[in-house]
């Protein structure tokens, strides 16, 4: 059988505050055209369908429609299941309503039992031509809950797999990996049709872009050097999963979380197919994809790595003044010449300090490109008169360290540290001030 595999669609995203509803509809109509091209008997989505659990109507507007626009072509099954940004719950809601459509939504594990979670696919004379095991992302709670559950019965519907109180993280995934392969062998029966499964987590040995710049990175929210690619952390050991929680017999793992695509371990049978969309400026220069998959039981998948085309553009540019200055006017001379929306993060990464709002007004106003963002490297900062005083390069920011560096990145060059000391000194008196206020009135 053939399908289309893909995930981490973040529908509603708004990346540094830019609406990217026209972005999201682009692709949603170039995937249905994909889909006809192909000839894909299925779509498997693995997870982050939306990026936050509460997302806008227009969102779950453009979802409901991609879905409904399926019914003109041959794709006569969808697989959709939860993510990390999702929730389960509004996943969940339509189910029946979708289910009859051939569209199979498993949202979470919660209020489910093992064969709930394997899915015969057909095409449209009805013949059987796959079975996917739809595993949604989901915490250690409740996977544990699962198997403590009287319902969470195993594929021969007892209860002898129930959880026990000692069991990892891990090995309860395993066990559900296990369990579900194994319903799905009964329902297969004689017939040669291939078994696949979804999943949506953080595989370790990944390939392709970002595995070293993932495992050397800072964590997101703190370092200047981490990956912006909008991946959330998943708790515990869901989180770090190694290639043998999956049967080593099925014919495909398609999974969601990670941004880029990526095979596991080198394996091609167990991948990522990214997200189609940028998520971060800083895989500004990673090109998105969908994977056509040709599978058949107990053979190497034919995979199809479909570039997704760009609608919106994203740049990075780093490194000192004229560099950036440079890499600006080269930008704007291709946007003159091919007309795109264009979004730039600039990073002043060397050189010295500089205020990069008035240095570089000019190359940015009235251009065809919008700068969301500028940022000064902490290497950079140091240069500042009294930076190295205020802030130690080994430890961890405080409050008081940010309000250090915000004075100084804002003085002029021929101002000396006695001036910004002085300020620092009243800014950080007024500050405790109000804090100390903000506590009594709480």
């Amino acid at each position: 059988m053939k399908f289309i595999h893909t995930a981490d669609w973040h529908l509603g995203n708004m990346m540094h505050d830019i609406d990217r509803t026209r972005e999201s509809a682009a692709f949603l109509e170039w995937l249905k055209r994909e889909i006809e091209i192909v000839g894909a008997q299925a779509l498997v989505i693995a997870g982050d369908i939306f990026d936050v659990v509460n997302p806008s109507n227009i969102a779950k507007t453009q979802y409901y429609k991609f879905l409904a626009s399926l019914l003109t072509t041959k794709c006569t099954n969808v697989i959709i299941v939860g993510g990390n940004h999702d929730s389960g719950a509004l996943l969940d809601a339509p189910a029946g309503i979708l289910d009859a459509l051939n569209v199979k939504v498993v949202g979470s594990i919660n209020n489910r039992e093992i064969k709930d979670l394997v899915v015969e696919l057909n095409d449209s004379d009805g013949n059987a031509i796959g079975v996917c095991c739809a595993v949604p992302f989901m915490r250690n709670l409740e996977l544990e809950q699962f198997y403590k559950s009287s319902g969470s019965c195993d594929s021969r519907g007892s209860n002898e797999n129930a959880g026990d109180a000692t069991a990892s993280g891990e090995d309860l995934l395993k066990r559900l990996y296990a369990d579900v392969y194994e319903r799905a062998i009964e329902l297969r029966e004689d017939r040669h049709i291939p078994i696949f499964a979804t999943g949506h987590l953080y595989a370790t040995k990944l390939s392709g872009r970002g595995s070293e710049e993932i495992e050397n990175s800072t964590d997101v929210n703190k370092g200047e050097n981490a990956i912006d690619d909008g991946v959330r952390e998943v708790v515990g050991m869901l989180g770090n999963v190694d290639i043998s929680v999956f049967p080593k017999d099925l014919d495909y793992v398609a999974l969601g979380h990670i941004h880029y695509a990526s095979m596991v371990a080198k394996n091609p049978k167990v991948r990522y197919s990214g997200s189609p969309f940028v998520m971060g400026f800083d895989e500004s220069n990673c090109k998105r994809y969908v994977l056509a998959v040709d599978v058949e039981p107990n053979t190497v998948p034919a995979v199809e790595k479909i570039e997704v085309p760009k609608t919106m553009r994203f740049e990075q540019f780093k490194g000192d003044l004229e560099m950036l200055k440079s890499d600006l006017r080269n930008l704007e001379k291709e946007l003159i010449a091919n007309p795109m929306e264009t979004y730039v993060d600039l990073f002043l990464t060397s050189g010295e300090f500089v205020s990069l709002n008035e240095a570089l007004e000019a190359e940015e106003m009235e251009k065809h490109f919008v700068v969301k963002r500028h940022r000064i490297s902490r290497e950079v900062l140091r240069r500042v008169n009294c930076f190295d005083d205020c802030v130690e390069s080994t430890k961890q920011y405080t409050k008081e360290d940010y309000f250090r560096m915000l004075i100084a990145s804002n003085v002029q060059e021929n101002d000396n540290s006695e001036i910004v000391k002085n300020q620092y000194d009243k800014f950080i008196s007024l500050f405790k001030e109000a804090v100390a206020k903000a506590h009594e009135n709480t």
